[in-house]
């Protein structure tokens, strides 16, 4: 959700196109559905239940949806063509990827938040603020690794216009991470239905988005992306390459976080509890365990090594 590796930092390789990623709905809309049979079994501390993120509908949670049309080449819309089995990388192969060498760890950063509010501007000031702080954790990793540089910006609009297609309906995602225009959608009225003001869930959010952004500069959603194109849609290989993806960048949030805690608005304790965060999340096809994606999260917390967050060289057990 990429020698490869080297071919990651080349400055001059299309990426080609990239898959968006779904985010999840609330818990509460979970809980509101009127049959409990549909409800998956969950461990989680109930004080949690009305903030943080869950699997969509249907127990899919971040989807690892199917390229859109408009993923092509600009004005067209042409399904991606086919890749021979030649050019397809394999699973150590995209872990080579370069920024994935042991010891790759990124900047100490002090990252100052405003109050996290819920109005337009305030709320955007804070994904803003934190944005930054990621950028400059980040981009000393990815030059050391040679990684070109690009940024990222956060749309936070209830009705953005991507170009990765229209955002699916309100019950079916909270955003997405898109490529080809270089941005999280995280729309103000779906972020405030589905994390409430808890200022670990925004944190954590972002971050694994970010850590998105970071797979796909590295070069690695795009290799990802080549291999899904072997497995039919939602099959077994399929949804462990998906969460591979995904469990890597809860990696890349927790490497992140571990960066930023005890400085500035990053607390200890903040830093322990966004971690955790990832705890909350029920059990998913496309993304694991709860405890699966906790302990990736952790995994880049504790260590904060890129090479710690290689999760396509991991048994499968270990991103079940």
């Amino acid at each position: 959700m990429h020698t490869v590796g080297d071919a990651a930092g080349d400055p001059a390789r299309e990426p080609g196109p990239v898959r968006p990623y779904l985010e999840d709905l609330p818990l509460e809309l979970w809980d509101s559905d009127d049959t409990a049979e549909s409800r998956p079994a969950s461990t989680r501390r109930s004080r949690w239940r009305a903030a943080l993120p869950v699997a969509v509908a249907l127990a899919l949670a971040c989807v690892f949806v199917a390229v859109l049309p408009s993923l092509g080449e600009p004005d067209q819309a042409q399904p991606a063509a086919p890749v021979s089995g030649d050019s397809v990388p394999s699973l150590a192969s995209i872990g080579d990827n370069r920024l994935l060498r042991s010891g790759t760890e990124l900047a100490d950063v002090r990252c100052e938040l405003p109050p996290l509010r819920g109005e337009q501007e305030r709320l955007h000031a804070f994904y803003t603020a934190e944005l930054r702080c990621l950028e400059r954790a980040w981009k000393p990793a990815l030059a050391r690794s040679g990684v070109p540089f690009a940024p990222v910006v956060v749309n936070i609009t209830d009705d953005p216009v991507t170009a990765c297609g229209e955002l699916p309906p309100a019950d079916q995602a909270t955003g997405l991470y898109c490529a080809e225009d270089a941005t999280i959608y995280l729309p103000r009225a779906r972020t405030l239905e589905a994390f409430g003001l808890t200022e670990e869930a925004h944190i954590a959010t972002l971050a694994h988005e970010y850590g998105h952004h970071v797979q796909h500069l590295s070069g690695i959603l795009a290799d990802a992306n080549r291999q899904l194109s072997r497995y039919p849609s939602g099959s077994p290989p399929d949804r462990e390459l998906g969460r591979r993806v995904e469990l890597q960048a809860n990696c890349f949030a927790g490497a992140f976080l571990a960066s930023a805690s005890g400085r500035g608005s990053i607390t200890d304790d903040l830093g322990d509890a966004a971690v955790n965060d990832f705890r909350n999340w029920v059990d998913s096809e496309t993304h694991g365990t709860s405890e699966t994606q906790r302990k990736w999260a952790a995994r880049g917390f504790r260590d904060g090594d890129m090479g710690q967050c290689n999760t396509w060289y991991a048994p499968s057990e270990d991103v079940a």
